[in-house]
């Protein structure tokens, strides 16, 4: 997020060029031509990987223990599939393909599903550079329907096996961790409730609810683990957040944040062997761009009326300078910052160096509990996730060990999850359109047009906020040309 926020060539639109490069679509075209078309070109991406995986379970035959391929099982086809670059990153590096059908042959045999577990999909990240609103757009609604490939294909490949199962064979169960997070990073609780619901909302849409689901974090954990695990898990964050308080504030320095990040990689209690900037270093540096300052909330409370072209160019200048002191500027006190806020003439430099200050001192404090709530399931005696799910195969948006990393398409160069950017439709590298996600300062920035739905009864729970944006290397000059780019064969394919 750094290279876009400091980019000078790319411009946001103000409210008034929004409204004007702006398309709106209704949302019955969504509901009858855009989202029929996203999921048949997912049903039929799904079934082409799963008759793929045969072929390629073929192949390697010798990987499943077998002698020949002609023993081959529905079993084996299903943990090919679960390697499938379209799907995974790294299944290939944590687990054989032997041990991975062997556990899905027990759940065969027993006339069992086949349940997967992910957390994700936690609330629309809280930055203006990300991200015009808080609701889900169709970012999400491209991830859903990647694990609803997933658990697609495993169906049709299971029930060659089984084919007198009358309910679906496989469900992804999306464990949504916005109550475990939301408040480190200020987003209001009403805000991921409303996000929760409308994920529920385009899995009813979509006709996917027998195959992928959603469940709170906090809800799973307090009604399946094991109370001396919840208290356990409550005592490791507490620990650790006194820990990480007592050795990380020690070196915090306003004037210096680069090198007390620097010194904060030689202060991790548990150092990441593969992470030599340390994990503290790291996280912070993402919860930059991610958490609300409380302190740019009262800056903008105390300005003359609500601006919000004011509001962002202001984040965008303060974090994009963060680690970077504002040079000669003597920090003033923070009621001097409001006065001059309310006085609407602008920030003097000891303004903005004050206001630079305390929010670095907001995200440092925000690394802190993050650290302390994250290391409070790594450090549990059993995974927590795992522990109440316990026959799910474990995915992950994150490569770890004895679990799957979920394979996130990729735009420009960059991976960027659903909740972390905006939905846009852009050319893929061999001339297709495909559907992936983008912070949108790299889509306004570049004059991406943005897609409103003229949404009378509020289903899509957006207002003002595009459902996507349309990336200039897709050249639409009218609603009608919109319309057929749109309903046309979409690229699903995420390996490179």
């Amino acid at each position: 997020m750094q290279k876009f926020s400091c980019d000078e060539n790319l411009h946001m639109y103000s409210e008034a060029a929004f409204r004007d490069k702006r398309i709106a679509i209704s949302s019955e075209f969504v509901i009858e031509k855009i989202v029929p078309n996203l999921l048949r070109t997912a049903e039929d991406f799904s079934a082409a990987r799963a008759a793929l995986a045969k072929i390629r379970a073929a192949e390697k035959f010798g990987e499943y223990g077998l002698a020949k391929a002609s023993e081959l099982g529905a079993a084996n086809f299903i943990a090919e599939l679960m390697f499938d670059r379209n799907y995974s990153q790294n299944a290939g590096k944590y687990f054989s393909r032997r041990s991975l059908a062997n556990q899905i042959s027990e759940r065969i045999a027993a006339g069992e599903a086949i349940t997967l577990a992910i957390p994700a999909l936690p609330f629309k990240l809280p930055s203006p550079l990300k991200a015009r609103g808080s609701s889900p757009d169709l970012a999400e609604v491209n991830f859903l329907l990647q694990l609803f490939e997933i658990a697609y294909g495993i169906d049709l490949l299971y029930r060659e096996a089984q084919p007198q199962i009358p309910h679906a064979c496989a469900r992804f169960t999306v464990v949504s961790d916005g109550r475990r997070f939301n408040a480190l990073v200020g987003q209001p609780d009403d805000a991921v409730t409303r996000y929760g619901e409308q994920i529920r909302w385009w899995i009813d849409r979509l006709g996917i609810s027998e195959y992928v689901e959603v469940a709170d974090y906090r809800d799973l954990l307090e009604a399946r683990l094991p109370q001396e695990l919840l208290r356990d898990k409550a005592g490791i964050r507490d620990k650790a957040e006194v820990s990480y308080a007592e050795l990380m504030w020690p070196v915090f320095d306003p004037l210096h944040p680069l090198k007390s990040l620097g010194l904060t990689s030689l202060l991790e209690p548990d150092p990441e062997k593969l992470n030599p900037e340390g994990r503290f270093s790291s996280l912070l540096q993402s919860l930059v761009y991610t958490i609300r300052y409380p302190c740019l909330k009262r800056v903008a409370e105390s300005a003359p009326g609500p601006d919000r072209s004011r509001d962002l160019a202001l984040y965008r200048e303060l974090t994009g300078h963060i680690f970077v002191r504002y040079p000669d500027a003597i920090p003033c006190e923070f009621d001097e910052v409001l006065l001059q806020a309310g006085a609407g003439d602008g920030l003097s430099p000891g303004a903005m160096e004050s206001l630079r200050q305390a929010m670095l001192r907001e995200v440092w404090e925000a690394t802190i509990l993050y650290m302390a709530e994250i290391k409070s399931d790594r450090e549990l005696q059993r995974e927590p996730i795992s522990t109440c799910l316990p026959d799910a195969f474990r995915w992950t948006i994150h490569a770890k060990r004895g679990q799957i990393a979920l394979m996130t398409p990729t735009a420009l160069g960059l991976s960027v999850q659903a909740w972390a950017g905006t939905a846009v439709f852009k050319r893929s590298k061999k001339g297709g359109v495909k559907l992936c996600a983008l912070p949108v300062v790299a889509l306004e920035g570049v004059g991406s047009i943005p897609v409103t739905v003229q949404d009378e009864h509020n289903l899509f729970g957006l207002g003002d906020q595009p459902l996507f944006y349309i990336y200039p290397d897709i050249a639409v000059s009218s609603l009608s040309g919109l319309m057929d780019e749109l309903t046309g064969p979409l690229v699903r394919a995420r390996a490179v």
